[in-house]
């Protein structure tokens, strides 16, 4: 275990408990909020080696409250780019990859088994991937994906990017900070940084469930954003916000009215546990 008793945003050693939860493997971990800007994150966390082993093939191929229902289906694929291809017309892609020249790189942080990086290359980007779950990125690689395994952060490119991702992935990091900076040095000028994430604070449909919040997973969740929190790191980092949206309520049963009229006000009303920021290298 590592401490992490410095918040990454304002540097305060002072912390407010809001509650301890135990992983799947019977660990508690404790979250805290920063007594300085509000940041809220896990006191302590396994380091950046033992971590792995909450990613192994389990992680993506058993229904748990913590992972997906296989990862590699096709019905969860679908699904997955079913959300991202919305993301990207919330965040005006489609119009960024049209002012882009012929050739477009990007470079997908926590891309898992790949599917976005495979989805950019069909759109005729040189789209590369990087993860650290060996079982994804064995699929990817077996499906001809350009996917590395490693931390992004010992990784060096020798050219820069116009578009970095990262899906569901930021809340997962051990220094998110030193991820926003390199990001923001691997990207061109002009480039634009796309994040998804689960988000705390506000009018909020995560206020509903307290600890039970489907997010709270510890401790592959190690950090929970607000919009404030996250738009005050990226603008440490250097990075200009120029879009952002909520969705997702996870109120009553998948399809029903009461879901799809959630679902419609988390992104009207800006009440969703979940949001994307597109953030732009000036």
């Amino acid at each position: 275990m590592i401490s992490n008793k410095k918040c990454i945003i304002c540097g305060s050693e002072r912390q407010r408990f809001i509650f301890g939860k135990e992983s799947g493997s019977g660990d508690v971990f404790n979250l805290v909020m920063c007594s300085g800007c509000g940041l809220m994150f896990l006191e302590e966390v396994p380091d950046e080696k033992e971590i792995e082993k909450y990613y192994t093939g389990i992680y993506f191929s058993k229904r748990t409250d913590r992972g997906y229902n296989n990862y590699f289906s096709g019905d969860v694929r679908d699904e997955i780019e079913r959300v991202f291809k919305l993301n990207l017309e919330d965040l005006g892609f489609f119009d960024f990859e049209k002012s882009l020249n012929e050739k477009k790189r990007s470079l997908d942080i926590g891309c898992a088994a790949g599917y976005f990086v495979n989805y950019l290359k069909e759109r005729g980007w040189e789209s590369k991937g990087i993860d650290i779950s060996r079982d994804c990125v064995q699929f990817a690689v077996d499906n001809r994906l350009n996917v590395e395994f490693g931390n992004y952060l010992e990784f060096n490119f020798s050219q820069k990017f116009d578009l970095i991702t990262l899906w569901a992935t930021i809340e997962h990091l051990h220094h998110p900070e030193l991820v926003l900076e390199k990001a923001y040095a691997d990207l061109k000028k002009g480039g634009m940084l796309y994040i998804s994430t689960c988000r705390v604070g506000g009018i909020n449909f995560m206020n509903l469930f307290g600890s039970s919040w489907r997010f709270f997973n510890f401790p592959e969740h190690i950090y929970f954003f607000s919009y404030r929190t996250l738009k005050t790191l990226l603008n440490k980092s250097g990075f200009t916000i120029s879009g952002y949206k909520t969705y997702g309520s996870n109120v009553g049963v998948s399809g029903s009215f009461l879901r799809k009229f959630a679902d419609y006000s988390a992104k009207k009303f800006y009440m969703g546990d979940m949001m994307i920021v597109a953030a732009e290298k000036i």
